[in-house]
Parts: C-alpha cells; sequence; structure tokens
C-alpha cells in the first residue's frame, strides 16, 4: 500500500513538472481580429466621425434610431479609452451587437465602394470590441476558478 502512494505521487508530480515545463515555453501570441489590421482598418482615429455623417447623409432616418444611437455611443466609447468598453453592461452588449448587425445591413444596402469601405471598418471594430468582452469574461472566470 505504502508503495502504491509513493508511485500515484511520483506519477503526481512527473505530471505537474511536465505541464510547468509545457507553460514555460509557451510563447504569447495576439490572435485577437485587429493585430493584422492597419488603424484604418477600424472605426478609429476620428473616423467615426466620418462615418457617422456618412450614414447621416446616405441614410438619415436609419441615423436617427435609438439602434444607431447605441452603436456609436460604444464605439465612441471605445475611441475614448478602449478598456473603457469593458465597463458596458452585458444588457448593452446585446443591444451593441444587436445594433451593429443592422448597421452592417443597412450598409450592405448601398452597393458603392464607399460603403464597402465603411462596412469593413465597422465589422473590425465591431469584432474588436466583441474579442476585448470576450477575452475579458475569459479572465473573469479563470479567476474565479482560482
Amino acid at each position: 500500500m505504502k508503495t502504491r502512494v509513493i508511485f500515484a505521487s511520483v506519477i503526481l508530480g512527473l505530471g505537474l513538472a511536465t505541464s510547468q515545463a509545457t507553460a514555460a515555453t509557451t510563447t504569447n501570441t495576439d490572435d485577437s481580429p485587429a493585430a493584422t489590421k492597419p488603424a484604418s482598418a477600424m472605426l478609429v482615429n476620428g473616423s467615426q466621425k466620418q462615418f457617422a455623417s456618412y450614414v447621416g447623409r446616405n441614410n438619415n432616418k436609419f441615423a436617427q434610431t435609438t439602434n444607431w444611437q447605441n452603436f456609436m455611443s460604444v464605439v465612441s466609447l471605445y475611441n475614448q479609452n478602449p478598456a473603457a468598453v469593458l465597463n458596458v453592461s452585458p444588457a448593452d452588449r446585446i443591444k451593441f451587437n444587436e445594433a451593429a448587425a443592422q448597421v452592417t445591413n443597412t450598409l450592405v444596402k448601398h452597393k458603392n465602394a464607399e460603403a464597402s469601405r465603411w462596412t469593413n471598418q465597422a465589422d473590425h471594430t465591431v469584432r474588436m470590441i466583441n474579442f476585448l468582452w470576450n477575452a475579458d469574461q475569459f479572465i473573469s472566470q479563470a479567476a474565479d476558478v482560482q
């Protein structure tokens, strides 16, 4: 019985040593949606104001909706301080994603290059914001487990 306990302890110890060695050699890579995108691929550095102007000119009715306001408030918050979007409530996150889908649907209806460019920028921005939310949720869950 004593030898079985010692054997189990040795196996457990080797397993832990192996997992620590693997963790020590792991490299962190930035696989975020924006990692390979230039800043001009997103609604940042004031381009969100140009985007709002474009939507106001080409779809004024949509620019007056609460979905548009929900979308732009989170994008503006992201541009002011990206970490601030982590404080957005879960209900507002859902509203933002619903609004983002409607923004995309609205832009797709316009069949020109400018609308396509804005669609891509809005999509990359939405993906980055959701990436931050998902990463924060993962970190919170990991902290709760420990």
